[in-house]
């Protein structure tokens, strides 16, 4: 089903280690992220995004730093050892009176695990780019995203089935021990990948001439190659669209489930389910429909579907608030992201140049996409703080996703516009 030629069988197995372990380690602790949520106080929610952003944007500099002066395994080796340094000092805070209620261990574990989500995927991809190239890609990162699939199904069911059986420092210690694994992986795939390695092309060059400039150079030059392009803004439209909707779903799902359980392990429990039920959906249908449907229909009304399904969900939540219906619209929006809408996001970017892949991209997927967070997080508290019903916040829903829906379309035919005219 897939050509796989004999001397890319070694870096795609470590690449499939790698990817498998780090996404299992994650989903075994995304679940406790989600169960502080519902412990910390509605008001509290938005200031801790807006730390989440102010993280991201602290540690820009010491990791664009730490690329330039490390070669490549090093850095990665000790980026991941760190983080895993840090899980084992979680670990231990949580066994102190108070465990997953002490507010300022809780904040500070919300904090570092959205932080730790966004960098570690990165530092994934950003070694897999640089093993494979785009002829290779083409065929292997399909393989790849299904490992991610199956490791975040895997890391959901392990935490699904012990968190009312182990502590949430076990639970800590066993993503430790998958993050010690994706390390050694991690080697293994870079120093496999060596055979596959031919002279570096242009726009390898251009991005190491960009980086040397300064620990901040990628992220000054993705803010001003986004500004000059009508067709990056729109794409900043899209995903700052994405993720005030997701916040604001968020925020009411932690509300609905903190009046649903009363229990931390139960909460603990509900999250990794239904993380589960969504990776096991995504993986069937990267397996069977994504490829058909995005070639089928595509791309404009392939990124139309999330919106309208978010129309529809965040309309059914509004009129029926209740954990059935929050439970549907999580998985179905979730598993259509995951499946359907992120592999038409990455098309749009197949027709900017490689200068703008290297660095808008990371400029949008990161930092304009915590941006969103916090326009979701605020917009979420000052509904609440002005004592608005639930009818004002589905309404401001409502129009968010009609507006993202518009532009998607918009999005799509622009994209295929580009592609025949290069063609």
């Amino acid at each position: 089903m897939v050509r796989i030629r004999r001397e890319e069988i070694a870096p795609l197995l470590w690449g499939w280690l790698y990817i498998f372990s780090l996404l299992g380690a994650y989903y075994m602790i995304r679940p406790i992220r989600d169960t502080i949520s519902t412990l910390t106080g509605a008001h509290s929610l938005p200031w801790l995004f807006s730390a989440v952003l102010v993280t991201m944007l602290l540690l820009q500099w010491p990791y664009n730093k730490l690329t330039q002066c490390l070669p490549r395994e090093r850095f990665i080796s000790y980026s991941y050892q760190f983080c895993a340094a840090i899980l084992l000092l979680f670990a231990a805070l949580f066994t102190l009176p108070g465990g997953l209620n002490n507010p300022w261990v809780g904040r500070l574990f919300f904090i570092w695990v959205s932080v730790f989500n966004l960098f570690a995927v990165s530092v994934f991809w950003a070694l897999i780019v640089d093993v494979f190239d785009t002829r290779r890609g083409k065929r292997l990162f399909g393989l790849l995203a299904a490992a991610a699939t199956v490791g975040a199904i895997a890391g959901s069911s392990i935490t699904a089935l012990l968190a009312r059986h182990l502590s949430t420092s076990m639970l800590l210690i066993l993503s430790v021990v998958l993050i010690q694994i994706s390390v050694f992986s991690a080697v293994k795939l870079s120093r496999s990948g060596q055979r596959l390695k031919k002279p570096p092309s242009q726009g390898e060059k251009v991005r190491d001439t960009l980086q040397g400039k300064g620990a901040l150079a990628p992220l000054f030059t993705g803010i001003s190659q986004t500004m000059r392009s009508p067709y990056l803004l729109g794409i900043c439209g899209y995903i700052l669209f994405y993720s005030i909707t997701s916040t604001l779903l968020y925020f009411q799902q932690a509300s609905i489930v903190r009046q649903a359980f009363s229990d931390e392990s139960q909460r603990t429990a509900f999250f990794a389910s239904v993380d589960l039920t969504i990776n096991v959906l995504t993986l069937i249908c990267q397996l069977t429909a994504s490829g058909r449907i995005i070639s089928r229909f595509g791309t404009p009304y392939t990124l139309m579907l999330l919106p309208l399904v978010s129309i529809i969900g965040f309309a059914w939540l509004g009129w029926a608030p209740s954990l059935a219906v929050l439970v549907g619209f999580t998985i179905l929006r979730r598993a259509i992201n995951f499946a359907l809408s992120r592999p038409s996001r990455e098309i749009l970017f197949t027709v900017v140049s490689k200068e703008e892949k290297y660095h808008a991209k990371v400029f949008i997927d990161t930092l304009v996409y915590r941006a969103g967070d916090q326009m979701g997080a605020w917009s979420y508290q000052a509904i609440s703080l002005l004592g608005l019903a639930l009818g004002p916040l589905t309404l401001f829903s409502v129009a968010l996703a009609c507006g993202w829906a518009a532009l998607s379309f918009a999005l799509g035919k622009n994209q295929e516009k580009i592609s025949r005219h290069r063609a």
